[in-house]
């Protein structure tokens, strides 16, 4: 099976370079990568480049979700078997995703989002606040598709191409709970992998104070809006 392991950057030249030397290993005739620099201001681009990577560069700062669906709209064009996220800022693991991808070809799902807080998870900690939204978005997946998903706002996310295609279909966020409870009433398989998180060295978080308010507000309201769009799309249009 081959797959395109997309990398969404935005600024970090501080970790970028490492991350891509560990993920390196993990690469082969059916693994590849695609850095996709979002419009980066610093050098990004050029250290993923002399890496020897293969890079999109934005001409503007398209966001978070418009970087993912820049590298998921290539992955289709160029027929890969599945798609994978990691993020360019060194906290996921190049061998966690590794074993997702070898879990996944041994028995494939739709989805597999890498989670921290699995019963098979290393014991890891979170901000209050970030844990705080985390176990809520959890409880409220968990109470309106019957599925139990501990780690919502992770990442590391890996698909095939039926998922790609339903993302880009869609104005969804961030590729967070909104996206879990959609593709759940849609019918798609999906699984945990348990994974670790590691704690940022350079750089910052695209999530600032203010988003403690305003993440979980945008968030409901779209979960509103994809859940009645599910409920739909069952009714004309069923998988």
């Amino acid at each position: 099976m081959r797959g395109l392991i997309i990398i969404p950057s935005y600024n970090e030249a501080g970790s970028i370079g490492s991350l891509l030397e560990e993920l390196r290993p993990h690469l082969g005739t059916n693994r590849h990568a695609l850095v996709v620099d979002d419009g980066s201001s610093d050098e990004t681009s050029s250290i993923a480049k002399s890496h020897g990577y293969a890079v999109c560069t934005l001409p503007c700062n398209l966001g978070y979700t418009g970087a993912l669906k820049t590298g998921l709209q290539f992955a289709l064009d160029e027929n890969y078997d599945w798609m994978a996220f990691i993020d360019a800022d060194g906290q996921h693991r190049p061998e966690d995703l590794d074993a997702m991808i070898r879990s996944f070809e041994e028995q494939p799902v739709d989805l597999m989002v890498g989670s921290r807080w699995t019963e098979n998870s290393p014991d890891q900690s979170s901000s209050t606040g970030r844990r705080l939204g985390m176990s809520f978005f959890s409880w409220l997946s968990d109470r309106l598709t019957g599925q139990r998903f501990t780690d919502t706002t992770n990442g590391l996310k890996l698909m095939t191409p039926s998922v790609a295609k339903e993302l880009l279909s869609r104005n969804f966020g961030d590729f967070h709970a909104e996206v879990l409870i959609y593709l759940h009433d849609r019918g798609y398989r999906i699984t945990e992998h348990p994974i670790v998180v590691r704690a940022r060295e350079t750089g910052s978080s695209m999530y600032g104070f203010q988003d403690l308010i305003f993440y979980p507000m945008k968030n409901l309201i779209l979960i509103g809006i994809f859940r009645l769009n599910s409920w739909t799309l069952s009714k004309v249009n069923p998988r």
